[in-house]
């Protein structure tokens, strides 16, 4: 999964995720997200190898993002099977609801969920 997620980044480049976001009103959030200056390149800072933990980057990154629960809701309702979506890792998120991983976003140290 990791090496497809890097591949389809990849291929993309600045202006194709420009026009993701700019056609997809459902997504317009993705506009505010704290890592959407992040270089496709640095992608797979939220897609780690099962077993792996996030990078305190990353971590940091999302903990501080205003649309951290539009991000960890896109998740659950695309069904997303791997990543990292408002800091919630693709394990927490098989295992709880969405109410559930929105309760402990919520609840972090220093979260603005």
């Amino acid at each position: 999964m990791l090496e497809h997620n890097r591949e389809v980044a990849k291929d993309m480049n600045t202006d194709d995720l420009s026009a993701l976001i700019e056609n997809s009103p459902d997504r317009s959030w993705v506009s505010s997200a704290s890592c959407g200056d992040i270089g496709l390149e640095r992608l797979d800072l939220f897609f780690v190898d099962a077993g792996r933990t996030l990078s305190s980057e990353a971590m940091a990154i999302c903990r501080f993002c205003e649309v951290r629960r539009d991000c960890l809701q896109h998740a659950y309702a695309n069904e997303i099977a791997g990543g990292y979506f408002g800091g919630v890792s693709p394990v927490k998120r098989r295992t709880l609801d969405l109410d559930a991983a929105m309760a402990v976003i919520e609840d972090e140290p220093g979260s603005t969920a």
